[in-house]
């Protein structure tokens, strides 16, 4: 089974032990959800299998369900660094793909915030004329700050361990 992926159209769903790596799946672009804490294997793998998104996890167990060969990616690192490496090799996930483009909380795709949404960043923002993006599901908004050199250097961190 080839399991690369071509673009933007892969969705992932990680167990509560890769939430780290769930977020930073977001901050690259990809859709990501992340399961909530408790949730039982069954429930994870039929979300997966009815939502069409690969189930990444270090579980061992699920292999044993039926259908988990279609969409289980099988994580042996606990190091979020050599998790994204193993994600770039084995399905080409690219992790400079669409950096910024989802809500890194909610997962949901990104918009250009409103003119009248601007009163609601700080002035010194507002004064640097910078992008500001809304997030339709929970209401963030984003803009870049200090923060951003550092996660774009992480992101191409990933990409070195993915090989590319």
């Amino acid at each position: 089974m080839d399991w690369r992926i071509q673009g933007s159209g892969v969705r992932f769903l990680c167990d509560e032990m890769l939430h780290r790596l769930g977020r930073w799946l977001r901050g690259a672009g990809y859709d990501t959800v992340i399961a909530e804490g408790g949730d039982p294997d069954g429930v994870l793998l039929a979300r997966a299998l009815a939502d069409g998104r690969k189930l990444l996890t270090r579980d061992r167990a699920i292999l044993q369900r039926k259908r988990a060969n279609e969409v289980v990616v099988m994580l042996n690192s606990d190091a979020v660094r050599a998790q994204a490496g193993f994600l770039g090799q084995t399905l080409g996930v690219d992790w400079l793909l669409d950096p910024f483009s989802r809500c890194m909380v909610c997962n949901t795709v990104l918009t250009p915030a409103a003119p009248e949404m601007d009163r609601m960043v700080p002035a010194r923002i507002r004064d640097q004329g910078v992008p500001i993006h809304f997030c339709p599901g929970c209401g963030r908004l984003y803009w870049p700050g200090s923060h951003e050199s550092r996660i774009r250097a992480t992101l191409l961190d990933f990409a070195r361990a993915s090989g590319r």
